[in-house]
């Protein structure tokens, strides 16, 4: 069982950049944010899903696993890397009408 984890939701900008926002999530972010916090030990993305629409949400969750209690270490670390560039981010994710969000998680009871 994973000791912490770290939450983003995150959305394209468009539907049409779908596939775009896909190969950088998967091969561009996850890769520099594993990199960024070693104790990542997986990550797993989900699509959210409206049983009552026939349209994909297009708003997406990435769950990290991490093999470590620090939190604030493992969050100061992804904020060090973001800084120093070593952490790209893409014009596909829409970052006005649906902003990511990150939150992290501590295993409880610790």
């Amino acid at each position: 069982m994973a000791k912490a984890l770290l939450l983003a939701w995150s959305s394209p900008a468009s539907p049409d950049q779908v596939p775009e926002f896909d190969e950088w999530y998967t091969r561009t972010h996850i890769p520099q944010v594993r990199a960024a916090v070693p104790s990542i030990t997986s990550v797993s993305r989900y699509e959210l899903v409206d049983p009552g629409s026939p349209e994909p949400s297009h708003r997406y969750l990435a769950v990290y696993e991490i093999d470590d209690t620090d939190v604030a270490a493992a969050a100061a670390a992804m904020g060090e890397s973001a800084a120093a560039g070593r952490i790209e981010m893409t014009t596909a994710m829409n970052t006005a009408q649906e902003p990511p969000a990150a939150q992290w998680y501590r295993s409880y009871p610790g």
